[in-house]
C-alpha cells in the first residue's frame, strides 16, 4: 500500500464532505424559496436535504478519522478534535485553517442535531441555529482552500468556484425573495388598514 494512501483518502473524503455540504445548503435554499416550482415536491426536497446533511457528517467524520492514520502527519485525536491543538511544524496559517475545519465540523453537528430536534425547539431558536449553516459553508470553504494540499489544482479551484457561485446565487435569490415577501406583506397590511 502507498505510504500516502491515508492522506489521499482523507483529502478525497474532505472534498466529498465539502461538496455534500454545498449540496445540502443549495437544497435547503431550493426548499425554502420553491425556486423549482412547479416541478418541485417539498417532501422530496426535504428528504433529500436531510439525507445530504447526514451524508455530509459521515464524509466529514471519514475525513477526520482517516487522517488520524496518516503516517506523515500523524495527528493525535486531540489535534483532530480540539481547535488550535495542532502541533504541526507547518505555518500558523495552516494550523489556523485546521482549527477552522474543526470548528466547521462542530457547527455541522450542531445544525444536524438541531434539525433532528426541530419539533422540540422553539421555531426562532431552531431557525437561528439552522442559519449558521451559511457560516459553516464559508468556514469549511476557507478550511479547504487554506489547509487543502490540492489548492494548486486548477480543476479543483474552478470546480469549487463554480459550486460557490451557484450557492451564493441561490442565497442571494433567497434574500431578495424574502425582502420581496416582506414588502408585499407590508403593502397588504397597509391596504387592509385603510
Amino acid at each position: 500500500m502507498n505510504e500516502h494512501a491515508w492522506w489521499y483518502l482523507s483529502r478525497a473524503a474532505g472534498i466529498v464532505a465539502w461538496v455534500l455540504l454545498a449540496a445540502t445548503c443549495l437544497w435547503g435554499i431550493l426548499l425554502v424559496t420553491r425556486m423549482l416550482k412547479p416541478a418541485d415536491r417539498p417532501a422530496w426536497l426535504l428528504d433529500l436535504h436531510r439525507h445530504l446533511g447526514v451524508l455530509s457528517i459521515v464524509a466529514t467524520l471519514a475525513h477526520v478519522v482517516v487522517l488520524h492514520f496518516d503516517q506523515w502527519m500523524q495527528p493525535t485525536w486531540t489535534e483532530l478534535f480540539v481547535p488550535w491543538a495542532m502541533n504541526s511544524s507547518t505555518t500558523a496559517a495552516y494550523n489556523d485553517s485546521v482549527a477552522w475545519g474543526i470548528i466547521a465540523m462542530y457547527l455541522l453537528v450542531i445544525v444536524q442535531v438541531s434539525s433532528l430536534a426541530m419539533k422540540k425547539l422553539p421555531k426562532r431558536l431552531w431557525r437561528s441555529m439552522h442559519l449558521t449553516s451559511y457560516a459553516l459553508f464559508a468556514i469549511a470553504t476557507v478550511h479547504g482552500l487554506w489547509a487543502g494540499s490540492d489548492t494548486g489544482n486548477i480543476v479543483l479551484l474552478v470546480t469549487m468556484s463554480a459550486i460557490i457561485g451557484i450557492v451564493v446565487f441561490a442565497l442571494l435569490a433567497r434574500i431578495l425573495q424574502g425582502r420581496a415577501k416582506k414588502a408585499q406583506r407590508a403593502r397588504s397590511e397597509a391596504l387592509a388598514g385603510v
